[in-house]
């Protein structure tokens, strides 16, 4: 942390030393006579500085900032213009005279900061060698007092309290050229409401103005640039310049104190009413009845059960709903339309329905019916009998399916827009899914193969089919559950004492095969044997069996089958696709799985805060009555997860079935729209993951609890756009002296309209620890100037200094004489007017204007 410190002027090199222009010259030197050391001082000519009379001004670099800002529409009129220039040292670099203070002789700026009013002087014009600006004299600063209205400001660390310390850094800074240490011109001019601005460096002595101009120097160094004598307007060159307007008249402070607050109810925030006694389309009424609806913000406490005005008629609706919602899943399983106790059912009207003697011909015509919302992410195509689910919450009850059905909408009329970006984001999955299709249709076509060819072939043989690639087939070495660490060609080779060599050939096989000549040469030789006597076991296996590498009770355990599962199409199919696909989705896949070479089901992310969207296009649906708030009006409000869930269920069920209709690769239980607020991280996690019988709402990241908001409607946000709002935890019921507080999180509705939303503090919350929301005064630098509005009396505190007190009338500066009333009891920095620049920047200094509501207060109205 640092500290803001002002100092009057600051100089150092020769300049420091200088007498005007003139710079004393002298030479010490030491020297020891007997035994006596001396140092004696010889003088020497006296040099001439350079002086304003000598430059033509200086590098636009200097200029580190301009308040305010150059092309600034909106200004407020009560603060004064200045300029920070980066070497603390300029404004007295030049200086050739001094000035008269109750502090003492202080140096004269050379340079000096002007405002003029667009219709009192037009822009510079081009000239040469600097632009020149024809001012009125009379709009002109006081040039004797130019002293005061040029500072130093460093920022110090906080552990610096001594004055003579914090010197001694602000030298050092200055010799650095120190970001942390600059200077800064004011102009005390007043500036007046709805008018244009010329702001200008010129130069404040003449010998500076008539160099400027190229005119012959005619002026002493030390005179002042204006007035000239017998003229109204004075021709200054001009250094640097921009312009700026004031905006109309009010300042933040008079605009902050306009606000009232308004209950929502009494503002008629929250709620509206609709007719529920008529289906479409046209059919026998249910019966008269209305229903509120509420939105995506509600009144702090009002969360309550969907009201009717007649609950009969709410049991005949919602039995009506519940019918149709189910109708496609019975007429899919043959169940008549009583139900089959997953979600029930009801006639038409309500009564219970006749059983269905036959189901109709063309049951996908017979099976339309309103969307049942969620039913791809949970699997479930009835509606639960479980009241509290919140599927059943939200697919029964109106005001939840109206925020689902602008969840749809908002999909159905940006459907291309969103597709688009969703095709973007899925990059090479399609290739993928191509490459993973192909490869799955290989798997299956070699599987027919190898069970036809393979399946039902001995191990000799099998062994000897495999035998040309034995050094690629891995095998586990004897035992069947441990990880592959040989091949079997190398198998083979370990196994000379038990099997001959070559018996894995293919030539030794022909050789012994049970028909081949050498059998049946046996067979003569033996007597005859039968054609169809048993064959012995070949050598090959003889040999396998004593290695222990398979077994007499099971003879596909052990080494034949781990031979077959080695080049199982699927299995090569994985290892060969997981190279040409790196990606970390092979780790949820085994050969085990019913599809592992399965298509990848991917889904889009989409982080645009959907409230955006749902206020700009249906605002009087998120939140019923904004169009009736009054200007200058501040209202409470908290965040409704009921509302929010349902919109987005619906939002992200909608665009699910855009996405199968457009071939995206997608199972539509994906959440692509997790996001409802603006702030950090996401509203809801993936609805799939909702636990069926958990409340509607209970799932997002409140857990079911809604979080303050606080809706502001006023001229004050339209004229300063940048207004923080903050939550500042109280102290003994009132605001700590030093406070940041929790910044809200702005949504802005249009200029004048924004909501503030605090993430994470509900209503318990802001009670139990008494929090306080505080408006603060958008400002991004120093400024400077006085407040606006009557002087309070008594005053306690120079931040309070208002205009009226300063005793300057608009468009006219401001005099060190007389001075205005100072504060009782003096302040604890005791500044004094006039003293110095430092305490005129002391004096001058505006802290932001803060307005704070106890947010206690505002709840219990």
């Amino acid at each position: 942390m640092s500290t803001r410190w002002f100092f009057s002027s600051a100089r150092i090199g020769a300049g420091a030393t200088a007498t005007g222009q003139a710079l004393p010259t002298s030479v010490r030197f030491g020297r020891d006579v007997d035994g006596r050391h001396e140092e004696p001082s010889v003088a020497g000519p006296t040099l001439s500085l350079a002086g304003p009379g000598d430059v033509y001004g200086f590098d636009r670099s200097m200029v580190l900032r301009e308040d305010p800002p150059p092309g600034t529409p909106d200004v407020p009129e009560n603060v004064l213009a200045g300029v920070e220039l980066a070497h603390a040292d300029l404004p007295w670099l030049l200086s050739t005279g001094t000035a008269a203070t109750p502090e003492g002789p202080v140096p004269q700026p050379w340079i000096a900061l002007v405002v003029l009013a667009d219709d009192e002087a037009a822009p510079p014009r081009d000239a040469h060698p600097l632009p020149v600006l024809t001012a009125p004299a009379a709009a002109l600063p006081p040039p004797g007092e130019r002293w005061a209205w040029a500072h130093v400001e460093a920022r110090l660390p906080d552990t610096v309290v001594d004055a003579g310390d914090a010197r001694r850094l602000v030298e050092q800074g200055l010799r650095a050229h120190s970001a942390e240490v600059v200077a800064r011109l004011l102009c005390p001019r007043r500036l007046a409401p709805d008018r244009g601005w010329i702001a200008a460096v010129v130069p404040a002595t003449a010998a500076g103005r008539d160099a400027g101009l190229d005119a012959a120097p005619g002026a002493a160094a030390t005179s002042d640039a204006w007035p000239i004598a017998g003229r109204d307007t004075v021709d200054l060159p001009v250094y640097h310049w921009w312009t700026f307007r004031t905006g109309p008249a009010g300042t933040f402070q008079e605009l902050a104190h306009r606000l009232r607050f308004r209950p929502a109810a009494e503002a008629g925030l929250g709620g509206r009413t609709i007719d529920v006694g008529r289906r479409r389309p046209p059919e026998m009424a249910v019966g008269p009845a209305e229903v509120t609806l509420d939105g995506a913000l509600r009144a702090p406490g009002s969360a309550a059960p969907e009201a009717w005005t007649d609950p009969a008629v709410r049991d005949l609706f919602r039995a009506v709903v519940r019918a149709r919602l189910d109708a496609p899943a019975h007429r899919r399983t043959d169940v008549t339309s009583t139900g089959d106790g997953d979600g029930g059912g009801a006639g038409d009207e309500g009564r219970p329905p006749e059983p269905a003697e036959a189901p109709p011909a063309d049951r996908d015509v017979a099976a339309v019916a309103p969307p049942l919302y969620g039913s791809h992410h949970t699997g479930r195509q009835t509606v639960p009998d479980e009241a509290d689910s919140w599927l059943t919450t939200l697919n029964l009850e109106v005001r939840r399916r109206v925020a689902a059905a602008l969840g749809a909408r908002y999909v159905q009329l940006e459907q291309e827009f969103l597709m688009a970006r969703a095709w973007e984001q899925v990059g090479e999955i399609r290739r993928a899914n191509q490459l993973l299709a192909a490869g799955e249709l290989a798997a299956a076509a070699a599987e027919r193969a190898q069970r036809k060819h393979l399946d039902r072939l001995p191990l000799a043989e099998l062994v000897t089919l495999l035998a040309p690639a034995g050094g690629r087939v891995r095998l586990s070495a004897g035992d069947a559950a441990a990880a592959p660490t040989t091949t079997l060609a190398a198998l083979l080779a370990s196994a000379h004492d038990e099997v001959p060599a070559g018996a894995a050939g293919t030539s030794f096989t022909r050789l012994t095969r049970r028909n081949g000549a050498p059998a049946r040469r046996a067979r003569r030789t033996a007597g005859g044997a039968p054609q169809d006597a048993p064959a012995p076991e070949p050598v090959l296996v003889q040999g396998l069996r004593r290695m222990g590498v398979m077994g007499d009770d099971a003879p596909d355990a052990g080494l034949p089958g781990e031979l077959r599962d080695r080049i199982s199409p699927t299995r090569l199919q994985l290892l060969r696709l997981a190279d040409r696909i790196p990606a970390d989705f092979w780790t949820d896949r085994a050969e085990t799985d019913d599809r592992p070479l399965r298509p990848i089901m991917a889904h889009p992310r989409f982080t645009v805060p959907i409230a955006e969207e749902i206020l700009a296009r249906w605002p009087d649906w998120a939140l019923p009555g904004i169009g009736t708030l009054p200007p200058d009006s501040v209202t409470l409000l908290e965040t409704n997860p009921e509302f929010v869930a349902a919109l987005l269920v619906g939002l992200n069920h909608e665009f699910n079935r855009e996405l199968l209709w457009r071939e995206f690769p997608t199972d539509q239980r994906g959440t692509p729209f997790a996001r409802f607020w603006p702030g950090d991280g996401a509203d809801a996690e993936e609805i799939a993951l909702w636990p069926p019988e958990s409340p509607l709402g209970s799932s997002l990241r409140t857990g079911g609890q809604g979080d303050l908001v606080m809706l502001v409607r006023a001229e004050l946000l339209r004229r300063f756009p940048g207004t923080a709002l903050h939550a500042v935890r109280g102290v003994g019921g009132r605001l700590p002296a030093d406070f940041d507080g929790v910044p809200a999180t702005p949504l802005a509705l249009d200029e004048s309209t924004v909501l503030y939303l605090f993430p994470g503090l509900d209503e318990t919350r802001a009670r139990a620890e008494d929090w306080f929301f505080v408006f603060r005064e958008p400002m991004h630098g120093t400024r400077f100037g006085f407040d606006s509005g009557k002087q309070p009396a008594p005053l306690t505190s120079w931040a309070d200094l208002a205009w009226s007190a300063v005793g300057t009338a608009p468009l006219a500066c401001v005099r060190l004489d007389p001075a205005p009333p100072a504060p009782k009891p003096p302040p604890s920095d005791v500044a004094q007017w006039g003293r110095d620049a430092a305490d005129m920047a002391r004096i001058a200094f505006q802290r932001p204007f803060q307005l704070a509501f106890r947010a206690t207060t505002l709840l219990q109205a």
